[in-house]
């Protein structure tokens, strides 16, 4: 009898061991179907798309571990409409304009409009038109017939570029002489003489003014104002003064803009959570990229020409920052 009940406590402890064993494999199994992956396009390596990507990826994935968002290298914005259109990823990085055209079916998007939802703000994306000191161009309307870098040929700059120029009844084929050029080619064209202005990002006009006395032509408010009535998708942002090396008053471009988007399929509580991950968590952001210090919880929430999801909706006014 005794022999029996020895035997039958060892195969119920064999039984629990296994069953423990059992559950130690399939626990990390279990873990990783419960975490929702999700793909976030950027741009190309070492752009502002691409840096802002990768902070965000990064602390919301901290904070929020019930999903995990990997930043993936594109082409920039009119790829990342397109695969979030396809149903490759879940979340993009986008220059508004580039989204309105899009939802409008405007070109490059002409063929098939493309809709979305946006989530969040994110940095101001000012491209400053930048010439030296010693340059006879002093204001916008003066690049009248001079040389002018205003992007690459294709992508999003060059659209962001014209769609300026024509605020100041300039056409960018015929009233400049248009040099098609990438970020840092434009930079060294304007330090080198090749250009006499360069249509440069917040970083690389830094950088031209460690180097060479640099002036940016700031835009006139007169100007600005009926202009983003006209154009919703941009903003306005003033960089204060000595943003610049050796420039020591504001200086007021046009906030082009960046939009978090995401597909229309996103669940309002899944886009609620990802909202609060990244509003609350701007300070880790501003860590890994020091740009995304200019981000506030009220400059998060400030739509920008594309509708904004409900989840991001619900977010900002439950803590009063939605104002619309």
């Amino acid at each position: 009898m005794r022999r029996n009940s020895m035997r039958s406590v060892c195969i119920v402890l064999a039984g629990l061991i296994g069953v423990g064993l059992f559950q130690g494999v399939l626990a990390p199994t279990i873990a990783s179907a419960q975490t929702k992956q999700l793909s976030m396009g950027t741009a190309t390596v070492g752009g502002i798309l691409n840096n802002i990507g990768s902070a965000i990826a990064q602390c919301v994935n901290k904070a929020l571990p019930e999903v995990n968002i990997t930043a993936e290298f594109t082409e920039g914005s009119n790829e990342n409409i397109r695969l979030i259109d396809q149903k490759k990823m879940e979340l993009a990085l986008i220059t508004p304009q580039i989204g309105y055209n899009a939802r409008k079916g405007l070109p490059p998007f002409k063929d098939k409009p493309i809709d979305f939802y946006a989530v969040v703000r994110l940095l101001p994306n000012g491209n400053v038109w930048v010439a030296l000191e010693k340059s006879k161009v002093k204001t916008i309307p003066e690049m009248k017939g001079q040389k002018v870098a205003v992007g690459p040929a294709s992508g999003g700059l060059g659209v962001i570029a014209r769609t300026q120029l024509e605020a100041y009844g300039l056409d960018y084929k015929k009233d400049i002489q248009p040099f098609f050029m990438g970020a840092g080619e434009m930079a060294e064209a304007v330090k080198d003489g090749a250009v006499e202005v360069s249509f440069l990002t917040e970083e690389l006009a830094k950088m031209v003014a460690t180097t060479h006395k640099i002036r940016p032509l700031a835009w006139d408010k007169k100007v600005l104002t009926p202009f983003l009535e006209k154009h919703p998708y941009f903003g306005e942002y003033t960089y204060p003064p000595n943003t610049f090396k050796g420039v020591d008053y504001p200086v007021l471009p046009v906030d082009n803009g960046i939009q978090l988007i995401c597909a229309k399929e996103l669940s309002e509580e899944l886009v609620y959570k990802l909202t609060k991950a990244i509003v609350e968590n701007l300070e880790c952001m501003a860590k890994i990229y020091a740009p995304a210090q200019a981000i506030t919880p009220q400059w998060a929430a400030t739509e920008l020409g594309n509708p904004v999801h409900p989840g991001a909706i619900k977010y900002f006014k439950e803590k009063g920052l939605w104002k619309k």
